[in-house]
């Protein structure tokens, strides 16, 4: 009864089992549609002219990925299934019986690398089975009890070269598409970082025969472009693409002369029409007056209008009997 108070519950322990095993098929299902997905998209990246390798190489890679959790998810299905029939032997042990032992620590181990809520609820009932010690040594598989397939085929680390290059071998012969890349001797280092090869020069415009060497596009077939004349300043790299010199070392430097902007008429015309000196057809000897007063100054204009207001209108009515109240008040005064 101590599972009333957290503890170790068969009957919570044996439906887990058997609704994880139900995951565990859908899992592996889904993953094995995508995987069929994923050969044909790499066939078609291997098919196109120039094949696009380096994106097909990190696809096949993904696809190993997913070839190895299907494994796992199997081979975990299965250790669900032995552990939900041996039940009865569980509930009557105090200790791990020696041949679950692998079984036991597969399942806690899993649980935390899978996307499983029945198998984590599996993991809590066996570590209240068995000791909160005993979960820890799973959990780091001490001392290596853990299956060796599910710990390798759920392992973080890339898949080797030579692997994804088997893999594209293959997809290229189901799909009949001709691919013959060079042999890999080295079957433990993983493939390199893309360096760009396969990624074509000016793929948006579709300009790149601008960027190539003519002699290199004519000896490929790329359409037997005549050559050109490049002008200062540009030159060809090893690998045939068209780049700028930046260098000024061989190159003479201008004077400074040259930097200035340039009079935009000869100079013999310069010289034989001067501007003239007094700035208009003024003589010489009007230089002073044209320059103490204007030549003809400005008729004066008529004056401005000015607007005055009339004056306020008093009524008589109200001027009358306001100056007689005012007179009559100061003789009676």
């Amino acid at each position: 009864m101590s599972f009333i108070f957290g503890g170790f519950n068969p009957n919570k322990l044996k439906p887990n089992l058997k609704m994880a095993v139900h995951r565990l098929q859908i899992s592996a299902s889904k993953k094995t549609n995508a995987i069929k997905n994923q050969k044909r998209e790499i066939a078609k990246l291997l098919e196109e002219k120039p094949p696009k390798e380096e994106k097909a190489r990190i696809r096949a890679e993904a696809l190993i990925r997913e070839d190895n959790m299907v494994e796992a998810l199997e081979i975990i299905e299965l250790q669900c299934e032995l552990l939900h029939e041996r039940m009865r032997l569980l509930e009557t042990s105090k200790e791990c019986p020696g041949d679950l032992l692998s079984t036991v620590k597969t399942l806690i181990w899993a649980s935390a690398r899978i996307d499983n809520p029945e198998l984590l609820e599996v993991k809590k009932q066996l570590v209240y089975k068995y000791g909160k010690k005993f979960g820890e040594e799973a959990m780091a598989n001490a001392p290596a009890v853990v299956n060796e397939r599910v710990v390798h085929k759920l392992s973080i680390q890339p898949p080797t070269a030579f692997l994804v290059r088997a893999y594209m071998v293959e997809i290229a012969s189901t799909y009949n598409v001709d691919y013959n890349p060079p042999e890999i001797q080295d079957t433990t280092t993983p493939m390199a970082a893309p360096s760009g090869f396969s990624v074509p020069v000016a793929p948006g415009s579709d300009f790149g025969h601008v960027y190539a060497e003519p002699e290199v596009i004519i000896q490929g077939g790329g359409g037997g472009l005549p050559p050109q004349q490049l002008p200062p300043g540009w030159t060809y790299t090893d690998d045939g693409l068209l780049s700028r010199n930046d260098g000024n070392a061989d190159q003479p430097t201008p004077p400074p002369s040259a930097m200035q902007p340039q009079n935009p008429l000869p100079p013999m015309a310069a010289a034989a029409n001067p501007p003239p000196p007094y700035g208009g057809n003024d003589l010489p000897g009007q230089v002073a007056k044209t320059a103490s007063a204007p030549a003809n100054p400005p008729p004066p204009g008529p004056e401005p209008d000015v607007f005055v207001p009339p004056a306020p209108t008093v009524p008589p009515s109200s001027q009358g009997g306001g100056g007689e109240g005012k007179e009559g008040d100061v003789e009676g005064d």
